[in-house]
């Protein structure tokens, strides 16, 4: 995966996650459960080596959540005590912006993030890759301010999101940076809210500030925007990631034209209507089409399904392996 991310010429394709990996099956063979193992550090391992150990996924991913950053920060989030199927919310932002704090990444829930990178790599040793999911700067503004709040500030409060990016390009750079210092591998930065402002915007609020974040990392990273990412496709690449990941609704080859060898491209298995819903053979079929256009690392293409069958991630691997 590495040499992949690199870009380099392997042997056979990898097949890995960048984004959350966590199943109602893996909790039950880990005995690993949300929502406790969003907060606590060796069920967070537990549940994550799970994906590798008992699924066969080629690396370790945590977290299950992209949270962390916000509640650290002092953000109410909504873990959904009673569900087993839920990954937390924010509920509540914070009520000022005028003297945002940059939490220490041993604080909180990102402290617990940080044990369980540690205790994962002491689990499956060094030669099975862990990426970390890390929040983007966009989405925790969001979170900070609120999805609708912030919305409507690209448009008529922009130097307020401004201040805002200000400060969380450096949340997610310092975190980061703690993380792979930890053991980390890959860090995968995830920014589902700037799926939903589109080009010009991204232009604006998110290319600069990622570029900022890239730029400080001490590790391979990926981007990953859900949705249909191919217009903004160009400056995900601008923002100096060394792969993109992408959702289904992209099309591998027409994205891998627009990069043109400026970063590796991954993804993109549909994590409900192929990896959740499908019989294996299903999962099979799609991977080979997923291959065929040339994706550099088969992944789903967003976070999997809490309800998807051990069996269809595993015909992921036999898949790639067939396909060989």
């Amino acid at each position: 995966m590495i040499s992949v991310i690199a870009g380099n010429t392997v042997d056979k394709t990898p097949v890995v996650s960048f984004t959350q990996t966590a199943t109602l099956e893996m909790m039950k063979a880990s005995n690993a459960y949300w929502p406790p193992a969003h907060r606590d550090a060796q069920l967070m391992a537990d549940l994550a080596v799970a994906s590798h150990m008992v699924a066969g996924l080629e690396a370790v991913r945590l977290p299950f959540g992209l949270t962390g950053e916000a509640a650290t920060m002092g953000c109410h989030v909504n873990y959904h005590e009673d569900k087993s199927d839920f990954t937390p919310t924010v509920e509540m932002g914070l009520s000022s912006y005028d003297d945002l704090k940059i939490p220490e990444p041993n604080d909180g829930i990102m402290g617990q993030i940080m044990s369980a990178v540690q205790k994962s790599r002491e689990i499956v040793g060094n030669n099975i890759p862990i990426i970390v999911g890390v929040t983007g700067p966009f989405t925790i503004a969001g979170h900070i301010r609120g999805v609708n709040d912030i919305l409507t500030d690209i448009i008529l409060n922009q130097a307020l999101v401004h201040k805002i990016l200000a400060t969380t390009w450096q949340v997610s750079a310092n975190f980061a940076n703690a993380l792979v210092g930890k053991g980390a591998d890959v860090v995968a930065f995830i920014e589902p809210t700037a799926s939903i402002i589109g080009a010009d915007f991204f232009k604006e609020f998110c290319l600069p500030y990622m570029k900022k974040v890239t730029a400080e990392i001490k590790a391979p990273t990926v981007l990953h925007i859900c949705g249909d990412s191919l217009p903004i496709m160009d400056m995900m690449a601008e923002t100096g990631v060394s792969a993109v990941s992408v959702d289904q609704k992209v099309n591998i080859a027409k994205a891998k034209e627009v990069l043109n060898g400026r970063c590796r491209i991954v993804g993109n298995v549909d994590p409900v209507a192929i990896l959740q819903m499908k019989k294996p053979e299903g999962v099979v079929e799609d991977c080979r089409r997923i291959l065929s256009e040339g994706t550099d690392a088969l992944a789903p293409g967003c976070g999997i399904s809490p309800y998807t069958p051990t069996e269809n991630i595993k015909a992921m691997i036999m898949a790639r392996d067939n396909y060989y």
